[in-house]
């Protein structure tokens, strides 16, 4: 009795899928990132290099933490119920993302220049603390712009999940500089060890993304070169004159 093959994907339905699952794929790499590169705080409630956290910044830790891990999690479920066409549950938990936001902004500036003022004298990927509170603040100051941008073109779907994108990954370079096993090939200080990965990680999405549609996704591919350009002027204008005299005068540090 002969049996009627049944026909193989077309590389048409293989593109429509790999574009349907993108975001949420590449959603669910930085979760799991992020929770693997904070293991030790989720477990212990212990900082980087499996330190104590200092009990004065243990509550506005606990809140920024609380809201990171939030919008991480709220990305990777916005994504999916965009892939499984659930559009108005993704617009009614828009606004709650907003607000996410809004907590890792404000909680992260908070603690930028509060662990600052507490922890005076300790060094994080072989800068003082004095000097990373720059590239703190700049991450910061990243993630919010990427989110405005993200709300300013909503009409526009590429566009806002290019820009959710980025602002997701502006802020898990906390997560993969914890990760030891990038260690040996990032290095542990200077823009490559805190920023190596998430640049490489930022590099092979768009990649993927612009092979997935055949073209260059060009809002992503101008959010990676102006997150890393600027946290890379970071790490450069954090050793100079000028930084010294705006962390003393405004933040008093």
């Amino acid at each position: 009795m002969a049996t009627v093959a049944e026909p193989r994907p077309s590389a048409g339905n293989l593109r429509s899928l790999a574009r349907k699952y993108f975001y949420p794929s590449t959603a669910s790499v930085m979760l799991l990132m992020m929770l693997w590169g904070f293991r030790n705080y989720y477990l212990h409630g212990h900082a980087a290099g499996d330190q104590i956290i200092a009990p004065a910044m243990a509550r506005l830790d606990a809140v920024h933490g609380s809201a990171l891990t939030a919008w991480v999690g709220l990305f990777f479920v916005q994504t999916a119920l965009v892939a499984s066409n659930r559009r108005d549950w993704h617009k009614v938990l828009g606004w709650c993302s907003l607000a996410v936001a809004a907590t890792v902004f404000t909680s992260g500036t908070v603690v930028a220049v509060e662990s600052v003022r507490n922890t005076p004298g300790f060094v994080f990927f072989g800068m003082d603390y004095r000097l990373f509170l720059l590239v703190m603040l700049v991450e910061m100051a990243a993630f919010a712009t990427f989110v405005v941008l993200a709300v300013i073109q909503r009409k526009r779907p590429q566009r806002h999940r290019a820009m959710m994108l980025m602002a997701t990954l502006s802020i898990i370079a906390g997560s993969t500089a914890r990760m030891p096993g990038l260690a040996p090939y990032f290095g542990d200080s200077g823009w490559s060890g805190l920023f190596g990965a998430v640049t490489l990680l930022g590099a092979v999405v768009l990649s993927l993304r612009s092979l997935i549609d055949r073209k260059l996704d060009r809002w992503m591919a101008w959010g990676l070169v102006g997150m890393s350009g600027a946290f890379a002027l970071a790490i450069q204008a954090s050793n100079t004159e000028a930084w010294d005299k705006v962390a003393s005068s405004v933040f008093g540090v």
